[in-house]
C-alpha cells in the first residue's frame, strides 16, 4: 500500500513539473514563432484559400501522461514546428493514425517507422 502511495506522489510531482515546463515552453515558443513568422503562417493556414498548406506538422520533443490509461491530448506534448503540408499527406501515408479530435483540430500521429509510435510527428 505504501508503495502505491509513493507511486501516485511521484506521478503527481512529475506531472506538475511537466505542466510548469510546458507552460514556459509554450510562452517561449509563441514568442519565437511570432518573431520567425510561423505564427502568421499558422493564422493564414486557417483561411480557405490556403488549404494546400493547412496541415501543421509538428515534431514531438517530449510526451508525458499521469498514467498509461490517460487519453492523449495536445497538453501531453512538447512539440516544435516542422512544416506546413497539404492535408492529402495524411491520406497518402500508411503510417499516420488519428490520435484525437477536439473542437478545433483533428490530430494525427505519424510514426517515423511503420508500426511504431515511439517517435512520432503530430500532423
Amino acid at each position: 500500500m505504501l508503495r502505491g502511495n509513493w507511486l501516485v506522489a511521484e506521478r503527481l510531482v512529475t506531472t506538475i513539473l511537466f505542466k510548469l515546463l510546458r507552460l514556459v515552453f509554450i510562452i517561449v515558443q509563441r514568442c519565437y514563432w511570432h518573431l520567425n513568422g510561423t505564427a502568421k503562417r499558422l493564422c493564414e493556414a486557417c483561411l480557405p484559400d490556403n488549404y494546400e498548406r493547412s496541415a501543421h506538422v509538428l515534431d514531438v520533443v517530449f510526451c508525458h501522461t499521469f498514467s498509461s490509461m490517460e487519453l492523449l491530448a495536445t497538453g501531453n506534448f512538447l512539440c516544435t514546428h516542422n512544416r506546413f503540408e497539404n492535408p492529402q499527406y495524411i491520406i497518402d501515408n500508411d503510417n499516420i493514425t488519428l490520435m484525437t479530435i477536439n473542437d478545433r483540430d483533428a490530430i494525427f500521429c505519424e510514426a517515423r517507422e511503420k508500426g511504431t509510435l515511439r517517435h512520432c510527428n503530430i500532423v
